[in-house]
């Protein structure tokens, strides 16, 4: 069975927010690692979530559109982020290796809007 999703725009990407998990309270965001991609299911470590998951494929990654010029810095993925954010509204996010980095600067800019984050080991940058 293939989980919903819904296409956002950011700077002219579309991206891919998976919903993992439907349900009612605060969402879960979730970050993959660099060269990776959303599970297609809620990780064994997070099935005690509450609320519904939702996983954001970050731009040239997944199923969401490559960046001209494959331009992968942090501000733009955090920009991914934060558009996933205003689809959601307040919002826990859990990030992996990169994500966990996103996590981390999308806290601190929207501290209204990323009511935790949770940083886990992953991929990061070679």
């Amino acid at each position: 069975m293939t989980n919903p999703v819904v296409h956002l725009t950011h700077a002219r990407i579309r991206l891919a927010l998976h919903e993992l998990r439907g349900g009612a309270g605060r969402p879960l965001l979730l970050l993959h690692g660099l060269g990776e991609r959303s599970p297609e299911r809620v990780p064994d470590e997070l099935a005690g979530w509450p609320g519904p998951v939702h996983a954001l494929d970050l731009s040239g990654h997944g199923a969401s559109d490559v960046a001209v010029g494959g331009g992968y810095y942090c501000e733009a993925l955090m920009a991914d982020a934060d558009a996933a954010l205003g689809h959601l509204g307040e919002a826990t996010v859990h990030g992996r290796g990169l994500g966990a980095y996103i996590a981390l600067l999308l806290a601190g800019a929207q501290p209204d809007r990323v009511r935790g984050a949770i940083l886990a080991d992953g991929p990061g940058m070679r």
